[in-house]
């Protein structure tokens, strides 16, 4: 008897538990609506076929009683109600699959709108990695098809005697590539402390009037700030036919192998001491 009413006690508190789900309520009421209207007309067709069924089986006993109380036309009545509940069902369900593909296009560009804020980088607001399957399968195109070539620029930001890169370092390096590049150009943080830059329809030769200005900005920026920028950048072009994945592949280790001083360092320090 103990253990029975200690089972009983579990079962009452299971059934008494609120459950918790992510889904709102109003979703988990259409199923049973559903249930209810089905099972609504499946009883009235029941109704309906006993109700034609009972003048054939017991003719007699339906006449007399027919005689006390007039002649009914129930069946037609019937198919009339039948028709009438059927028309409503269908009229609701066209109105829950209304409602059911307004959620999926709102789901549907919700997940659009994360997908195009995954593929920024919450501190400098620039696009990162993630886009750059999308960039170049983009830009590969339009160079097959132009027949121009792109260059790309990979910038490493120096630690300024840290470490590691402060990030209000990078994200003011952020800024200044922001601002020196035209508005058809990609700037794209490679990394912690890289940026890489996609010009489109540039050479190498064009490509360094943006450096020359990127160098007057930087050197700009080290006379109004206490921190010191230090930038130091490879490129190379992509002609046309060719790979870009390739192409940053090279310039990836170039910047990685060779020493700092026989790479292009963009700061006010190396001006200063050329």
């Amino acid at each position: 008897m103990l253990l029975f009413q200690r089972l009983r006690t579990v079962m009452q508190n299971l059934h008494e538990r609120p459950i918790t789900m992510n889904a709102p309520q109003s979703e988990f009421s259409v199923p049973s609506q559903n249930d209810w209207e089905t099972w609504s007309i499946r009883v009235l067709i029941l109704v309906l076929v006993l109700g034609g069924a009972i003048p054939v089986l017991v003719p007699g006993r339906l006449i007399h009683a027919l005689g006390k109380i007039g002649s009914v036309p129930q069946v037609p009545i019937g198919f009339a109600v039948l028709a009438l509940v059927l028309y409503l069902h269908l009229a609701s369900q066209r109105k829950l699959l209304r409602n059911v593909c307004t959620a999926l296009i709102a789901a549907t560009s919700y997940v659009d709108r994360l997908e195009e804020v995954s593929l920024i980088d919450r501190h400098t607001q620039l696009f990162n990695r993630k886009y750059l399957d999308q960039l170049f399968n983009q830009q590969l195109g339009w160079l097959n098809r132009c027949g121009k070539s792109a260059t790309l620029l990979l910038f490493q930001v120096l630690p300024d005697g840290q470490e590691s890169v402060a990030e209000e370092i990078a994200v003011a390096a952020a800024l200044v590539l922001r601002s020196n590049f035209r508005g058809s150009d990609y700037v794209l943080r490679h990394s912690t402390d890289q940026f890489l830059v996609l010009l489109p329809d540039t050479t190498e030769e064009q490509a360094q009037y943006a450096l020359n200005r990127l160098t007057d900005k930087v050197d700009s920026w080290n006379l109004e700030n206490d921190s010191e920028m230090a930038l130091r950048n490879e490129l190379s072009t992509c002609l046309p036919g060719g790979n870009l994945w390739e192409t940053l592949r090279e310039i990836e280790e170039r910047i990685h192998n060779k020493p700092r001083s026989e790479t292009s360092v963009i700061s006010q320090k190396h001006i200063t001491a050329r």
